[in-house]
């Protein structure tokens, strides 16, 4: 009896299994959504026929209305102005810059100069008893003992102030140099840009050119 009744239920398991099967959707059988690219076509260059091509013209890039040709390297401020001559004498216009650089320029000895007027003095005539004739003025703050083109230059000479109890400075110096530069448009005739530059090759060979983009330059007047 025992037997029965386990088989039964058993089977009641099994059917009631086999109906939940059958009641859950199928998500298998659902359509899957269309390709977005489904209506179209993909084709290589060469199967499409030269009729159905559409052609998009390229706009060309405008080239800047204020690129100039920039001369520089002139010797100096003479070379600059005799260049500037020849393009003025050719219909041009010029534009002139000056930069100035500071250049080293060698060193010199300096010694602070004592606030009060009798300190001064002292201090003066114990560098005339080492021989040492000092230049500056009261207004400068100190006092120049000598001038070298180098630190090691110096080396013997402090030495000796110290032994002398005094303590000097050394102290870089610096010169001025001033750099020319000339502009001219880019736009300036080809022939007359090499014949130009035929004569400062000759003249000025250092002078080197670049092409810029620069503010301010003048059209030649030819084309004005």
């Amino acid at each position: 009896m025992l037997r029965w009744l386990f088989l039964l239920l058993l089977l009641a398991n099994a059917v009631v299994l086999l109906w939940a099967a059958m009641m859950r959707p199928d998500q298998s059988r659902e359509p899957l959504p269309p390709p977005a690219d489904a209506g179209r076509e993909l084709r290589l260059l060469s199967e499409v026929s030269s009729g159905a091509l559409t052609l998009r013209p390229v706009q060309p890039q405008a080239a800047p209305s204020n690129l100039c040709l920039v001369y520089e390297g002139f010797a100096d401020r003479l070379a600059a102005d005799q260049a500037a001559v020849l393009m003025r004498s050719n219909g041009l216009d010029p534009q002139v810059e000056v930069e100035t650089e500071m250049l080293p320029d060698g060193f010199e000895l300096v010694l602070d100069l004592p606030a009060s007027s009798a300190e001064r003095l002292a201090l003066i005539e114990r560098l005339d008893g080492l021989g040492i004739v000092p230049e500056g003025r009261p207004d400068d703050g100190v006092l120049k003992l000598g001038r070298f083109t180098g630190e090691g230059g110096a080396g013997d000479e402090l030495e000796r102030f110290g032994e002398a109890g005094l303590a000097p400075q050394l102290r870089p110096l610096e010169r001025p140099r001033e750099r020319f530069r000339l502009l001219i448009p880019a736009a300036t005739d080809r022939e007359l840009f090499n014949k130009i530059n035929r004569v400062l090759e000759n003249t000025q060979p250092e002078i080197k050119i670049e092409k810029k983009v620069c503010e301010g330059v003048a059209s030649p007047r030819g084309d004005q």
